[in-house]
């Protein structure tokens, strides 16, 4: 066979596996890593609680981007299901559950609070704004929340009590008001920990680090396409810098909890990136 030949049989196949790679890549993407699930465990010692009680168990998630399907009617009960397989102490959603900024592209507020009506936890289940939850009008995602037994924090802080007398000053801010530091809940007491729920972790501007002990966002979708040797990285908002480093991302003398979230935005493709909620477990 001459040289020729042979070359151009090598590259012919060369370019079929990749033609075959990147449909088996984008099939992958598209069909299966969105629908999977996992569950990332981390701990954090607080250090006003100085070990005592047992570990409280806090269930975060955020950036459901729910379509008007009923697929994404099954997916929203599939992650409340799992979610309560875990018996939380606390349940945290940190925003933007709709999906897109046309009312066509996202469920509608009160749909969407039926299903997550089924958390429910002993010390209750928050909730913030995300950037995706103008659509239909915050108002309505919040009364919608409110309605379903969700506690909605708008510039607020809550003081929650765990078994055994322990507290945490949980509080939330808008996505409106992460420019804002005179609206920003200040710290009841430097014998209680302070969680703040931003759904983007871009508030270093508006913080010291002796305003809240842990930041805990969403947001980032953890570049939601992630090929290997950093080759791309799919930023879903890319109005801040990369990169974030998961779970715990530290800027500005702050302590960030990121996670990747559930759902998808702009792109319906995860790869390398799966859906996640946190078990985050208190000592």
């Amino acid at each position: 066979m001459p040289f020729s030949v042979k070359i151009l049989r090598f590259f012919g196949i060369l370019l079929l596996s990749l033609c075959a790679l990147g449909v088996a890549g984008m099939t992958w993407a598209y069909l299966v890593e969105p629908n999977l699930l996992f569950v990332r465990k981390v701990d954090y010692r607080v250090p006003q609680w100085k070990g005592k009680g047992t570990p409280v168990k806090v269930v975060i998630a955020g950036d459901l981007h729910l379509m008007p399907t009923a697929f994404d009617e099954v997916r929203a009960l599939r992650y409340v299901q799992r979610i309560m397989r875990l018996r939380p102490d606390l349940i945290l959603l940190v925003g933007d559950y709709a999906r897109g900024s046309s009312e066509n592209a996202s469920m509608d507020p009160a749909t969407a609070a039926r299903l997550l009506k089924g958390l429910t936890a002993p010390c209750g289940v928050f909730a913030i704004q995300g950037n995706h939850d103008f659509t239909f009008g915050w108002n309505n995602w919040s009364r919608e929340l409110k309605q379903a037994g969700i506690t909605v924090l708008e510039d607020q802080s809550s003081l929650v009590t765990f078994k055994g007398g322990r507290q945490l000053q949980l509080s939330g801010i808008l996505d409106t008001t992460r420019n804002v530091r005179k609206r920003l809940p200040k710290r009841q007491s430097p014998d209680i920990p302070h969680f703040l729920l931003s759904h983007r972790p871009e508030t270093d501007h508006i913080l010291s680090h002796r305003d809240v002990d842990i930041v805990i966002s969403g947001h980032t979708h953890g570049g939601q396409v992630c090929l290997p040797f950093g080759l791309l990285r799919f930023e879903a908002s890319p109005d801040h810098a990369l990169p974030y480093t998961y779970p715990w991302h530290i800027s500005g003398g702050n302590t960030y909890l990121i996670t990747k979230g559930l759902g998808t935005s702009t792109l319906p493709l995860r790869f390398n990136c799966p859906p996640e909620i946190y078990l985050l477990e208190l000592h």
